[in-house]
């Protein structure tokens, strides 16, 4: 069984204790394994995750120096779309953080309450995307792709060409533009301009005319269908377990 890799950072040793031991029970109580580490600044887990592949953090937002959403504004921009659940007090940034796209909040003080259901949400979430995938026919043969990897579909003249993450060559699509938005949009994908389909997972923020990306891309936005772009977007957030303020 695949093994989970998580980070704990948090400037208060104790609260890491705490939040590592009920995390490790919390996974194992679902079966799965896990590895955590621990850091008690932004600064030391920063330097370890430029060598080390994390598949969750759990960040506290108000740290010395560096806090948890700027560090995770941080990644975003550097096109590091890993798992971030805050574990925080701080409700009145909830809102903050949302725009880089976390995949959860956790209150300390219902800390105990809370995580389980957490764990299960990510849990089930990344069972669901590691199985749904999509298959390309092209010239060069067959390339299958994970949903959570496909980034977006650019308009190409006959054909699409599909980004992947951590991808610089494009992969060509020879389906047309509105068929890929029909099949694509079950699985959150919004057409936010005539030639652009993106995965709403890479969406960092929806601004006037553009999209910004959590890869440090942006893309235009349709003006005349922007309340509508941004209507499917709160939906499918919420789906996923975001708190909307």
């Amino acid at each position: 069984m695949r093994k989970f890799r998580i980070a704990v950072c948090d400037d208060e040793q104790n609260i890491i204790e705490v939040i590592q031991s009920v995390i490790s029970a919390a996974f194992g109580k679902a079966g799965v394994p896990v590895e955590i580490e621990t850091y008690t600044s932004v600064e030391s887990l920063s330097r370890r995750i430029k060598s080390r592949i994390y598949d969750l953090l759990f960040l506290d937002i108000c740290m010395p120096k560096c806090d948890g959403i700027s560090f995770g504004e941080r990644l975003r921009k550097a096109g590091d779309a890993t798992d971030i659940i805050f574990v925080s007090n701080r409700e009145d940034k909830v809102f903050e953080a949302l725009k880089i796209h976390p995949f959860g909040f956790v209150r300390k003080n219902n800390f105990l309450n809370e995580i389980t259901a957490a764990v299960n949400n990510y849990l089930a979430s990344v069972s669901s995307r590691d199985k749904i995938s999509i298959t390309v026919q092209g010239k060069g043969g067959i390339v299958t792709v994970k949903i959570s990897e496909t980034v977006y579909f650019e308009g190409a003249g006959k054909f699409q060409l599909m980004h992947v993450k951590g991808k610089a060559e494009t992969i060509p699509v020879y389906r047309a533009m509105e068929k890929l938005e029909e099949e694509l949009e079950p699985f959150g994908f919004i057409r936010v301009h005539k030639g652009m389909l993106v995965n709403f997972r890479f969406i960092s923020r929806i601004l006037v005319g553009e999209v910004e990306l959590s890869t440090g891309e942006s893309l235009p936005l349709s003006r005349r269908k922007a309340t509508e772009i941004k209507t499917k977007y709160l939906a499918l957030l919420k789906e996923c377990g975001s708190v909307m303020l």
